[in-house]
């Protein structure tokens, strides 16, 4: 930085000794005896007298001085076309001359009066040029020693300037490798965040794989329940139209049945009688210790019972048959007649002394059949709607966790911005260097929570 430039002092101009006041004239009665060559010259130097005096006075003066110039010149003028004529003029005219030569000692009077005055004022003027010229040198020197005192300033601010600088290209070069460092650290942080990306792409894709087969999954099940639901529905409607179709031919053999029940009662009580006989005839024949005879009597007794017991079965089938129905139905017929049927088939039971009864193949057992498989659908049904819950709750936690999965990589790649974001205005603010510090405090903090959120993340989706 140059310096400041000084003003010119502003230097004397006028000398003292060049003073008017040499001026020397000769008094009015010398006069009377110059000649006329003493006239012209002392004219002469009159008038270089007053061009001294316009050469010193100042640029106010002039005017003045021009006009006395003028008039003097006019006179000079007159003087010089009396000279011409002073030669034939010369007793004539002396009288004249001496009275215009007074009349000039007059004027040049006046005209000294003028120039002193003039020199007066001329005087002030140079103390006041002079007051100001001293001011003017006080005003430089205090100028001078402002200027002496800001440049030091200046050369101290350099240096410090100088040395602020050479810190700022330091801790410029240290921001540098931190940043560099940074730089690498996010690197890092971006390709790991890049492989648990992956990763969890790879989780996500898994999962919906997962997901599109349990769907697949549930949407075969959903079938199979629609095809049981209508197999069911189909079931009950058959199950509905022979039970009213049975209806309307049980209540034709109700009739029958009550009277064949009664018969069979009186059967079976004339059965029970014999039955009593043959068995006493039994023990007699065992007391007597007949064997043969035994055998005979039972043989005999076997195939009477065998002949009346013929009949006998397919009532009790029939009776067995409408039992089932009865209790299919729920109505009244089966509290008035089921007690009766079932004492007859205990006789018979007793009768014939443990034998088996045949099953009908007719209706009931059709019937049975139905209701056993419309159990095994409804059992199926309901093993089938707990396998849709079951995996609907699984569907719902895989939509969870895929939800948590998305979140946590939009949070991820928001990070990942502001990381960059961090980084951009780091690398286009250098100059800021305490911002620049706590920004990169910022950025190694928010590394080392990534640093050690990924890990648990990863582990959690394991």
């Amino acid at each position: 930085m140059d310096g400041l430039r000084l003003p010119p002092v502003i230097e004397e101009v006028m000398d003292p000794a060049d003073d008017i006041c040499d001026l020397k004239v000769e008094r009015p009665g010398i006069v009377d005896k110059l000649t006329a060559k003493e006239r012209e010259s002392l004219e002469e130097n009159d008038e270089k007298e007053e061009k001294e005096k316009e050469v010193e006075v100042g640029n106010g003066e002039k005017g003045q001085q021009e006009e006395q110039g003028e008039e003097k010149e006019v006179k000079v003028e007159e003087d010089e076309e009396e000279e011409e004529e002073g030669g034939m003029l010369e007793e004539d005219d002396l009288e004249e001359l001496r009275s215009q030569v007074l009349q000039l000692v007059l004027e040049l009077e006046e005209a000294r009066e003028v120039s002193q005055r003039h020199e007066e004022s001329f005087m002030e003027l140079q103390g006041l040029l002079e007051d100001e010229r001293l001011a003017s040198a006080h005003q430089a020197e205090s100028f001078t020693r402002q200027i002496q005192r800001l440049q030091a300033q200046l050369r101290s601010v350099q240096e410090e300037m100088d040395s602020l600088e050479e810190e700022k290209e330091s801790e410029l070069g240290e921001v540098q490798e931190e940043l560099r460092s940074a730089q690498e650290e996010v690197l890092v942080l971006q390709q790991a965040g890049e492989e648990a990306a992956a990763e969890r792409e790879n989780d996500i894709a898994s999962l919906q794989e997962e997901l599109c087969r349990l769907r697949a999954e549930l949407q075969r099940l959903r079938t199979t329940a629609q095809e049981y639901e209508l197999e069911i529905t189909t079931l009950r409607a058959e199950i509905n139209m022979k039970s009213m179709r049975r209806e309307g031919e049980t209540d034709g053999e109700v009739s029958q049945l009550t009277a064949e029940c009664h018969t069979i009662s009186d059967e079976c009580q004339t059965l029970k009688d014999e039955n009593k006989q043959l068995s006493l005839k039994l023990q007699r024949l065992q007391r007597a210790g007949s064997n043969d005879v035994y055998l005979a009597l039972r043989g005999e007794g076997d195939e009477d019972q065998k002949d009346e017991g013929v009949g006998q079965d397919e009532e009790s089938v029939k009776a067995g048959g409408y039992i089932t129905l009865s209790q299919t139905q729920g109505g009244q017929t089966q509290t008035m007649q089921g007690g009766r049927l079932v004492d007859a088939s205990i006789q018979k039971n007793i009768s014939f002394d443990g034998k088996p009864i045949t099953n009908w193949n007719g209706g009931p057992s059709e019937v049975f059949s139905l209701k056993d498989q419309l159990k095994l659908a409804e059992e199926r049904a309901s093993q089938v709607q707990g396998q849709c819950e079951g995996l609907k709750g699984e569907l719902a936690e895989l939509q969870w966790l895929f939800d948590c999965s998305q979140k946590e990589r939009v949070e991820l790649e928001q990070e990942l911005h502001h990381y960059r974001a961090e980084l951009e205005r780091l690398g286009g603010k250098k100059s800021q260097e305490s911002e620049g510090d706590w920004n990169l405090v910022a950025v190694v903090a928010v590394a080392a929570l990534v640093v050690l959120i990924v890990p648990s993340l990863s582990r959690a989706f394991t």
